[in-house]
């Protein structure tokens, strides 16, 4: 082990000691893990976030005008805890308002969303002391047109790796600044991620879950998402392959008869929603309407009656009646939908959406978000309790006490065993089900 190291008030030191913090998404969330590991490897002291470091690289979100803010308190709380250190902010945020990052107190280098695998090329410009205004690299999205991100590693903990197949969008939500702050949607080579999976193999994974901004859309050359899934699936040495979000007119045919046909692929869609209005679905610009949504839902229960559904739901969007609201909450209960992640609507600065007249207040957005997550509570719940008294494998990924481990099902369902000094952490194994308590379900292991 290193030895603790002061980090000293003369901003020309070297930078040894390296913390980190993610705002966001999930793949906000990989992308930190892949970085930080590249730090890791090159020898650098990875410590908590808070604690002092000569280098705190902040991944920003820009989702909402709150993600901004939160952003700039998460920079001003690095500063804080380490002020002999430097400050790195990087990703949508600071890709959309790069001057704005920039002139915080404390911040070093503004890096955008494609300029953040670049950080050990610039370094020696962060060692080389304190600088009259922070460094920014900020390329235009639009003039992104390839996937040539540097190699990502993709691990972001003992038992699952998120795996970024893909990059930026060309939908036009009118709520989502994202096309802005990732630019259109680009394709990692088929080579690169199969490649990308057996690395991960060797080193130990079991579990990959594709993941990028719209994933659905991904594509080289003749070959489609499909072909991608199914080839990944291909690998030998992985037990499971999870696909993370998923528009709903990309799920087609063909990707619903690969995953049908794969004892590697999770049962497992996140399919958003958004609303269940199909005025608002159109305020919304979104490319479906409720009835192909509810066409889309029946075709993959057809195919995997047992799959896990999630979907993302806004609620309070502007001019949403309190029909609209009625509509919303009646389908989320009707739907074959298994969970739900409720947004409340909340204004974007640049976004078509955050010029709509007829906003929803928000107490009443506060309100209704409440009546939708008790929906999904009570779906969660009776989905879960269906596999009571089955036999299911879980991949046991922590313990939770000294005698309790969690783990994930293929299904997405978060089981919890009791255990007597066993560990049971990146192993899979048969568990009888036998009860739901506190949202996840209790079980003991077979032949335990």
């Amino acid at each position: 082990m290193k030895p603790d190291l002061p980090v000293s008030e003369d901003r020309r030191h070297p930078i040894r000691r390296v913390s980190f913090y993610t705002l966001g998404c999930k793949l906000n969330q990989a992308e930190t893990a892949s970085i930080a590991a590249l730090f890791a490897r090159r020898g650098y002291e990875v410590v908590p976030f808070h604690q002092p470091a000569d280098l705190t690289y902040i991944n920003t979100c820009t989702v909402t005008n709150e993600a901004d803010a939160k952003s700039r308190q998460i920079i001003r709380q690095a500063v804080r805890a380490s002020p002999g250190g430097r400050v790195v902010a990087v990703g949508c945020y600071a890709q959309v308002k790069p001057e704005e990052v920039a002139a915080l107190d404390g911040v070093d280098m503004v890096l955008g969303t494609h300029e953040k695998y670049q950080i050990f090329d610039l370094l020696d410009r962060l060692e080389g002391g304190q600088r009259d205004r922070p460094l920014v690299r900020v390329t235009d999205t639009g003039d992104l047109e390839t996937y040539d991100e540097s190699p990502f590693i993709s691990a972001t903990s003992r038992t699952r790796a998120f795996l970024k197949v893909q990059e930026g969008c060309d939908y036009a939500c009118s709520y989502c600044i994202i096309p802005m702050a990732r630019g259109r949607a680009r394709s990692r080579p088929l080579a690169s991620c199969l490649s990308e999976v057996r690395r991960l193999v060797a080193e130990g994974f079991r579990e990959v879950v594709l993941t990028g901004v719209n994933i659905g859309t991904w594509g080289d050359g003749a070959h489609r998402f499909h072909h991608l899934l199914a080839q990944v699936s291909d690998v030998a040495g992985l037990r499971r392959v999870r696909v993370s979000s998923i528009e709903p007119n990309l799920v087609t045919d063909e990707l619903l008869k690969v995953v049908a046909g794969s004892e590697k692929i999770c049962p497992h869609f996140h399919v958003p929603l958004q609303h269940a209005s199909d005025r608002i679905l159109r305020a919304m610009r979104r490319r479906y309407t409720m009835a192909d949504y509810r066409r889309i839902m029946d075709r993959i229960t057809a195919a995997l009656p047992d799959a896990a559904i999630g979907a993302d739901v806004i609620v309070g969007f502007p001019g949403e009646t309190d029909a609209d609201f009625q509509q919303l909450a009646d389908a989320l209960t009707r739907l074959p939908t298994t969970y739900h992640h409720i947004f409340r609507f909340s204004e974007r600065t640049g976004t078509v959406a955050a010029k709509l007249t007829d906003p929803v207040d928000p107490v009443l957005r506060k309100e209704r978000s409440a009546v939708l997550r008790e929906i999904s509570r009570k779906k969660e719940q009776t989905y879960a309790q269906r596999f009571i008294g089955q036999i299911k494998e879980v991949y046991f990924e922590r313990s939770v006490k000294e005698d309790r481990w969690e783990g994930l099902t293929d299904n997405y369902l978060r089981v919890r065993v009791p255990v007597n000094g066993q560990r049971l952490e990146q192993t899979f194994q048969p568990v009888r089900l036998t009860g739901w308590e506190d949202s996840v379900l209790s079980g003991t292991v077979a032949g335990a």
